[in-house]
Protein backbone atom coordinates (compact mmCIF):
# COMPACT_ATOMS: atom_id res chain seq x y z
CA UNK A 1 0.00 0.00 0.00
CA UNK A 2 3.23 2.72 0.94
CA UNK A 3 4.02 1.87 -2.78
CA UNK A 4 0.94 2.78 -4.32
CA UNK A 5 0.24 5.86 -2.02
CA UNK A 6 3.83 7.06 -3.40
CA UNK A 7 3.22 6.54 -6.92
CA UNK A 8 -0.47 8.07 -6.01
CA UNK A 9 1.37 11.29 -4.26
CA UNK A 10 4.31 11.49 -6.98
CA UNK A 11 1.44 11.57 -9.92
CA UNK A 12 -0.71 13.65 -7.92
CA UNK A 13 2.19 16.32 -7.16
CA UNK A 14 3.39 16.60 -10.60
CA UNK A 15 -0.04 17.29 -11.86
CA UNK A 16 -0.85 19.64 -9.17
CA UNK A 17 2.25 21.79 -10.01
CA UNK A 18 2.07 21.21 -13.47
CA UNK A 19 -1.55 22.43 -13.36
CA UNK A 20 -0.71 25.50 -10.66
CA UNK A 21 1.71 26.83 -13.43
CA UNK A 22 -0.67 26.80 -16.30
CA UNK A 23 -3.66 28.50 -14.30
CA UNK A 24 -0.75 30.88 -13.16
CA UNK A 25 -0.28 32.23 -16.37
CA UNK A 26 -4.03 31.98 -17.69
CA UNK A 27 -4.34 33.26 -21.68
CA UNK A 28 -3.46 31.16 -24.16
CA UNK A 29 -1.62 28.82 -21.98
CA UNK A 30 -4.55 27.85 -19.96
CA UNK A 31 -6.94 27.28 -23.37
CA UNK A 32 -4.49 25.02 -24.93
CA UNK A 33 -3.78 22.72 -21.33
CA UNK A 34 -7.71 22.70 -20.58
CA UNK A 35 -8.47 21.87 -24.65
CA UNK A 36 -5.96 18.84 -24.27
CA UNK A 37 -7.51 17.65 -20.87
CA UNK A 38 -10.80 17.98 -22.33
CA UNK A 39 -9.41 15.78 -25.50
CA UNK A 40 -8.63 13.39 -22.81
CA UNK A 41 -11.42 13.12 -20.78
CA UNK A 42 -13.78 12.62 -23.39
CA UNK A 43 -12.01 10.02 -24.86
CA UNK A 44 -12.08 8.08 -21.87
CA UNK A 45 -15.46 8.74 -21.04
CA UNK A 46 -16.65 7.69 -24.17
CA UNK A 47 -14.77 4.99 -23.16
CA UNK A 48 -16.67 4.22 -19.87
CA UNK A 49 -20.09 4.58 -21.77
CA UNK A 50 -19.02 1.86 -24.62
CA UNK A 51 -16.12 0.66 -25.94
CA UNK A 52 -17.84 0.44 -29.15
CA UNK A 53 -16.77 2.78 -31.08
CA UNK A 54 -15.08 5.34 -28.59
CA UNK A 55 -12.46 6.46 -30.57
CA UNK A 56 -14.79 8.09 -33.71
CA UNK A 57 -17.18 9.48 -30.79
CA UNK A 58 -14.56 10.64 -29.22
CA UNK A 59 -12.94 12.34 -32.18
CA UNK A 60 -16.37 14.07 -33.42
CA UNK A 61 -16.94 14.85 -29.64
CA UNK A 62 -13.02 16.68 -29.81
CA UNK A 63 -13.66 18.23 -33.04
CA UNK A 64 -16.60 20.02 -31.93
CA UNK A 65 -14.91 21.06 -28.77
CA UNK A 66 -11.94 22.76 -30.52
CA UNK A 67 -14.38 25.33 -32.42
CA UNK A 68 -16.01 25.79 -28.98
CA UNK A 69 -12.46 26.58 -27.07
CA UNK A 70 -10.87 28.82 -29.81
CA UNK A 71 -13.60 31.17 -31.19
CA UNK A 72 -13.49 34.25 -29.95
CA UNK A 73 -15.02 34.68 -26.35
CA UNK A 74 -18.01 31.93 -25.62
CA UNK A 75 -20.92 33.42 -27.85
CA UNK A 76 -23.95 31.56 -29.19
CA UNK A 77 -22.22 30.16 -32.29
CA UNK A 78 -20.30 27.87 -29.39
CA UNK A 79 -24.28 27.19 -28.65
CA UNK A 80 -24.87 26.02 -32.06
CA UNK A 81 -21.79 23.95 -31.88
CA UNK A 82 -22.74 21.92 -28.79
CA UNK A 83 -25.82 21.58 -30.28
CA UNK A 84 -25.04 20.15 -33.46
CA UNK A 85 -22.07 17.96 -31.97
CA UNK A 86 -24.76 16.87 -29.20
CA UNK A 87 -27.03 15.73 -32.33
CA UNK A 88 -24.34 14.47 -34.45
CA UNK A 89 -23.09 12.01 -31.19
CA UNK A 90 -26.28 11.28 -30.44
CA UNK A 91 -26.92 10.01 -34.39
CA UNK A 92 -23.89 8.21 -34.04
CA UNK A 93 -24.52 6.47 -31.32
CA UNK A 94 -27.82 5.20 -31.57
CA UNK A 95 -27.03 4.15 -34.92
CA UNK A 96 -24.11 1.47 -33.16
CA UNK A 97 -26.80 1.01 -29.78
CA UNK A 98 -24.50 2.70 -27.93
CA UNK A 99 -26.75 5.11 -25.33
CA UNK A 100 -27.00 7.98 -26.45
CA UNK A 101 -28.21 10.21 -23.84
CA UNK A 102 -24.36 8.99 -22.10
CA UNK A 103 -22.56 9.97 -24.84
CA UNK A 104 -24.27 13.37 -25.05
CA UNK A 105 -24.42 14.45 -21.58
CA UNK A 106 -20.81 13.41 -21.32
CA UNK A 107 -19.67 15.75 -24.05
CA UNK A 108 -21.96 18.37 -22.19
CA UNK A 109 -20.75 17.93 -18.77
CA UNK A 110 -17.37 18.32 -19.57
CA UNK A 111 -17.09 20.40 -22.23
CA UNK A 112 -19.04 23.01 -19.84
CA UNK A 113 -16.86 22.78 -17.05
CA UNK A 114 -13.65 23.20 -18.37
CA UNK A 115 -15.15 26.34 -20.48
CA UNK A 116 -16.14 27.63 -17.11
CA UNK A 117 -13.77 27.05 -15.25
CA UNK A 118 -11.01 29.31 -17.98
CA UNK A 119 -14.28 31.84 -17.84
CA UNK A 120 -14.05 32.35 -14.48
CA UNK A 121 -9.89 32.70 -14.19
CA UNK A 122 -10.45 35.20 -16.38
CA UNK A 123 -11.95 37.81 -13.77
CA UNK A 124 -10.00 39.48 -11.19
CA UNK A 125 -9.20 37.00 -8.37
CA UNK A 126 -10.18 34.59 -10.30
CA UNK A 127 -6.77 32.21 -9.91
CA UNK A 128 -7.41 32.43 -6.18
CA UNK A 129 -11.11 31.57 -6.63
CA UNK A 130 -10.31 28.41 -8.70
CA UNK A 131 -7.81 27.26 -6.00
CA UNK A 132 -9.40 27.69 -3.53
CA UNK A 133 -12.30 25.74 -4.96
CA UNK A 134 -9.83 23.00 -6.68
CA UNK A 135 -7.69 22.52 -3.08
CA UNK A 136 -10.58 21.60 -1.02
CA UNK A 137 -11.33 18.90 -3.54
CA UNK A 138 -7.66 17.85 -3.89
CA UNK A 139 -8.08 17.58 0.56
CA UNK A 140 -11.45 15.97 0.21
CA UNK A 141 -9.41 13.36 -1.75
CA UNK A 142 -6.67 12.87 -0.06
CA UNK A 143 -7.96 12.86 3.58
CA UNK A 144 -11.12 10.09 2.26
CA UNK A 145 -8.25 7.79 0.55
CA UNK A 146 -5.66 7.90 3.34
CA UNK A 147 -8.47 7.82 6.74
CA UNK A 148 -10.13 5.05 4.54
CA UNK A 149 -7.14 3.24 3.84
CA UNK A 150 -5.99 3.38 7.23
CA UNK A 151 -8.65 3.01 9.72
CA UNK A 152 -11.14 0.86 6.39
CA UNK A 153 -14.18 0.37 8.35
CA UNK A 154 -17.67 -0.43 6.89
CA UNK A 155 -18.50 0.27 3.32
CA UNK A 156 -20.97 3.45 2.63
CA UNK A 157 -21.57 2.98 -0.86
CA UNK A 158 -21.33 -0.27 -1.46
CA UNK A 159 -22.75 -1.29 -4.84
CA UNK A 160 -20.94 1.96 -6.50
CA UNK A 161 -17.89 3.00 -5.01
CA UNK A 162 -17.08 -0.42 -2.50
CA UNK A 163 -13.55 1.19 -1.60
CA UNK A 164 -15.48 4.01 0.27
CA UNK A 165 -15.75 3.79 3.75
CA UNK A 166 -17.46 5.23 6.66
CA UNK A 167 -14.17 6.86 8.16
CA UNK A 168 -12.69 8.24 4.90
CA UNK A 169 -16.10 9.40 3.90
CA UNK A 170 -16.66 11.47 6.96
CA UNK A 171 -12.79 12.52 7.10
CA UNK A 172 -13.13 13.87 3.42
CA UNK A 173 -16.01 16.21 4.40
CA UNK A 174 -14.71 17.41 8.06
CA UNK A 175 -10.56 18.05 6.47
CA UNK A 176 -11.76 19.55 3.55
CA UNK A 177 -14.78 22.08 5.03
CA UNK A 178 -11.81 22.62 7.67
CA UNK A 179 -9.55 23.58 4.57
CA UNK A 180 -12.11 25.71 3.06
CA UNK A 181 -12.67 27.77 6.04
CA UNK A 182 -9.18 28.57 6.86
CA UNK A 183 -8.63 30.36 3.47
CA UNK A 184 -11.89 31.85 3.59
CA UNK A 185 -11.40 33.42 6.99
CA UNK A 186 -8.22 34.43 5.11
CA UNK A 187 -9.59 35.63 1.47
CA UNK A 188 -13.16 35.64 1.26
CA UNK A 189 -15.68 38.65 2.22
CA UNK A 190 -18.66 36.11 3.16
CA UNK A 191 -19.98 35.74 6.89
CA UNK A 192 -18.74 31.92 8.38
CA UNK A 193 -22.25 30.22 7.62
CA UNK A 194 -22.19 31.52 4.15
CA UNK A 195 -18.54 30.39 3.36
CA UNK A 196 -19.27 26.78 4.92
CA UNK A 197 -22.53 26.16 3.47
CA UNK A 198 -20.52 26.97 0.34
CA UNK A 199 -17.90 24.52 1.40
CA UNK A 200 -20.43 21.88 2.23
CA UNK A 201 -21.76 22.48 -1.64
CA UNK A 202 -18.34 22.35 -2.98
CA UNK A 203 -17.77 18.56 -1.27
CA UNK A 204 -21.04 17.81 -1.73
CA UNK A 205 -21.22 18.10 -5.76
CA UNK A 206 -17.61 16.67 -5.80
CA UNK A 207 -18.46 13.41 -4.06
CA UNK A 208 -21.23 13.23 -6.67
CA UNK A 209 -19.00 13.47 -9.28
CA UNK A 210 -16.77 10.72 -7.77
CA UNK A 211 -19.37 8.26 -7.52
CA UNK A 212 -21.18 9.13 -10.86
CA UNK A 213 -17.88 7.97 -12.79
CA UNK A 214 -17.63 5.04 -10.54
CA UNK A 215 -21.65 4.02 -11.11
CA UNK A 216 -20.40 4.08 -15.27
CA UNK A 217 -17.63 2.36 -14.98
CA UNK A 218 -19.22 -0.56 -12.77
CA UNK A 219 -22.20 -0.77 -15.46
CA UNK A 220 -19.19 -1.48 -17.62
CA UNK A 221 -16.96 -3.67 -15.73
CA UNK A 222 -14.28 -1.06 -16.08
CA UNK A 223 -11.43 -0.32 -13.04
CA UNK A 224 -10.30 2.72 -14.13
CA UNK A 225 -11.31 4.89 -16.66
CA UNK A 226 -7.74 5.30 -18.33
CA UNK A 227 -4.07 4.51 -17.88
CA UNK A 228 -2.52 8.27 -18.58
CA UNK A 229 -1.56 8.72 -14.90
CA UNK A 230 0.06 6.22 -12.84
CA UNK A 231 -1.05 5.03 -9.88
CA UNK A 232 -4.82 6.68 -10.65
CA UNK A 233 -5.47 4.94 -13.61
CA UNK A 234 -7.22 7.80 -16.38
CA UNK A 235 -6.86 11.02 -15.96
CA UNK A 236 -11.09 11.11 -15.02
CA UNK A 237 -10.04 9.13 -12.12
CA UNK A 238 -8.37 12.00 -10.73
CA UNK A 239 -10.56 15.04 -12.11
CA UNK A 240 -14.03 13.35 -11.89
CA UNK A 241 -14.57 15.62 -8.85
CA UNK A 242 -13.55 18.76 -10.42
CA UNK A 243 -15.47 18.46 -13.43
CA UNK A 244 -18.51 17.98 -11.75
CA UNK A 245 -18.29 20.74 -9.06
CA UNK A 246 -17.64 23.65 -11.93
CA UNK A 247 -20.46 21.78 -14.26
CA UNK A 248 -23.38 22.51 -11.39
CA UNK A 249 -21.54 25.95 -10.38
CA UNK A 250 -22.96 27.01 -13.84
CA UNK A 251 -26.39 26.90 -13.37
CA UNK A 252 -26.06 28.49 -9.73
CA UNK A 253 -23.79 30.95 -10.82
CA UNK A 254 -26.88 32.04 -13.03
CA UNK A 255 -29.41 31.24 -10.80
CA UNK A 256 -27.71 34.11 -8.51
CA UNK A 257 -27.41 36.36 -10.95
CA UNK A 258 -23.75 36.65 -10.72
CA UNK A 259 -22.79 35.62 -14.87
CA UNK A 260 -21.06 38.74 -15.13
CA UNK A 261 -18.41 38.20 -12.06
CA UNK A 262 -19.10 34.57 -10.93
CA UNK A 263 -15.77 35.32 -8.19
CA UNK A 264 -18.22 36.64 -5.86
CA UNK A 265 -20.09 33.33 -5.19
CA UNK A 266 -16.64 31.88 -3.91
CA UNK A 267 -15.21 35.15 -2.19
CA UNK A 268 -17.61 37.71 -2.08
Amino acid sequence: MFSDFKIRSLTAAGLTLLSFLILFLGSIYLKIFIFLLSAILIFEWMRIISQTQWIIRGLIAVIISFFVYFTDGYTALDLLFIISGSIIISSFSTYFNIPSFWSCFGFIYILSSLCFLEYLRNFENGFLAILLIISTIMVSDTSGYIFGKYFSGPKIFKKISPNKTYSGFFASIIFSILWFSILSIIYSLHQPIVFISIGLFIISFSIMGDLLISYLKRKTNLKDSGFILPGHGGLFDRADSIISVFFVLIPLVILMGQLDNPVKIILG
